[in-house]
């Protein structure tokens, strides 16, 4: 589905080839450019139930800015997009104090967390927040871009000088989140703002695509011809073949050349 400012968006999630259970969770609403995806963390029954309250919640407390937006001009960025990170970062912390009074009223949620990468493609800008390692990247003119810094204790390490890039003593911190939602009870989200031209793509993904699946893998992926779709399924397709340890889930975006608004009118 492509809405009127040439917006379509395709995602898939697939329980991989080693967990039992898919904890991860996605909503995408092309419509209003609106994605959302959380990979569930905490073990157990825990991890799908934080992600799927994250979404739930997230989704709920963002529809009141759908009725809002029209009001602001689309020609005026400067006010749009600060609305937007405020719609966002308060759909965030809902679906955090969702998560996190779930877990304190059951014992066995006790722990539960999930990561969060939630944006909205609006004219020509992305405005996104993310929360954890889940990651949203560009995809522009053949080059793949990683827009978010993963919330990990290797992040944060390497942030610090203790390691540097491609350390693998780094790695076996990698798992170990240091932002997620309902690990407190404020949610902490880091939060980006970025140009999306006509054919742009705009990948998001759980760490089950990006931990079996290297950039040059899927920037070649996404290079090649066909539907959204098409290049969705490769993705876990490639997931699962190097393994498929994790599940996987992505959501895929792309910005076509919508037609004016005089052909829309005419034709």
């Amino acid at each position: 589905m492509q809405n009127t400012q040439g917006v379509e968006i395709s995602s898939l999630s697939d329980i991989g080839r080693a967990r039992s259970e898919n904890q991860d969770s996605i909503l995408v609403d092309p419509e209003h450019g609106l994605f959302i995806l959380a990979d569930g963390a905490g073990g157990g029954q825990g991890g799908g139930t934080a992600s799927r309250l994250t979404v739930d919640n997230m989704a709920a407390a963002l529809k009141p800015a759908h009725r809002k937006l029209p009001r602001f001009p689309f020609w005026n960025s400067k006010s749009r997009i600060p609305r937007l990170t405020r719609f966002l970062c308060d759909a965030a912390q809902a679906a955090n104090q969702a998560v996190w009074d779930r877990a304190a009223a059951v014992p066995d949620l006790a722990g539960m967390a999930s990561t969060l990468v939630a944006g909205v493609i609006d004219v020509h800008r992305c405005i996104s927040i993310t929360a954890g390692d889940s990651r949203i990247y560009r995809f522009h003119d053949s080059r793949l871009e990683q827009i978010s810094l993963d919330h990990s204790l290797s992040r944060s390490l390497i942030d610090q000088g203790f390691f540097s890039e491609g350390d693998s003593g780094a790695a076996k911190y990698r798992n170990v989140l240091t932002h997620a939602v309902g690990m407190q009870d404020n949610i902490e989200v880091s939060t980006y703002d970025f140009p999306v031209e006509d054919n742009d793509l705009i990948l998001v993904c759980s760490d089950g695509l990006t931990n079996m699946v290297s950039d040059e893998n899927i920037a070649s992926i996404l290079s090649t011809a066909g539907p959204l779709e098409d290049k969705v399924e490769a993705l876990v397709r490639n997931a699962n073949d190097a393994g498929g340890l994790d599940n996987i889930s992505v959501v895929l975006a792309r910005r076509n050349n919508p037609a004016s608004f005089w052909s829309r009118l005419l034709g």
